[in-house]
């Protein structure tokens, strides 16, 4: 890297349009995810495991309990896991910068979570993860292909 190609200027002066846009989303889908994570340990003496197991686990289970498809053992594992992705995952959205990895992933977890909700009927929460899953697709465009090179063959 050459000194004289360096830009000397604040970043909030350099920065584009697609920087900011991509700054807002990253922190809207990071905080979103952190928070909805943390949210299902919240209860009424603060942040607890057995809130969630004892409570919210079940609450998340039973909309499946009535139907054959998809396993009982699968939802647990599931739900069970949930929270934790949603943290790591908000963590990582944070942190990342213009990594694609958990934007991928968030994006991931958004299908999954509608097709459990297409499972059960609930089209407007459907609905709902569709607009979250349009703006991970379009933090994913704006995050660009700066960086990545083109295999060579």
């Amino acid at each position: 890297m050459r000194l004289d190609s360096l830009d000397a200027r604040p970043f909030w002066i350099r920065w584009g349009s697609r920087d900011w846009a991509f700054l807002l989303l990253q922190l809207f889908l990071g905080l979103r995810f952190l928070t909805a994570g943390l949210g299902k340990f919240n209860g009424p003496k603060g942040l607890s495991f057995s809130q969630f197991y004892a409570q919210v686990m079940p609450a998340l289970m039973q909309p499946f309990l009535e139907r054959p498809f998809p396993p009982i053992w699968s939802v647990k594992l599931f739900v069970g896991g949930l929270p934790y992705a949603e943290i790591l995952l908000g963590a990582g959205i944070l942190v990342a910068g213009r990594n694609r990895v958990p934007l991928v992933l968030a994006g991931f977890l958004y299908i999954s979570l509608a097709f459990g909700q297409m499972l059960i009927g609930g089209q407007s929460t459907v609905a709902d993860i569709g607009i979250h899953l349009g703006l991970v697709v379009v933090a994913l465009i704006l995050a660009g292909d700066e960086g990545v090179e083109p295999k060579k063959i």
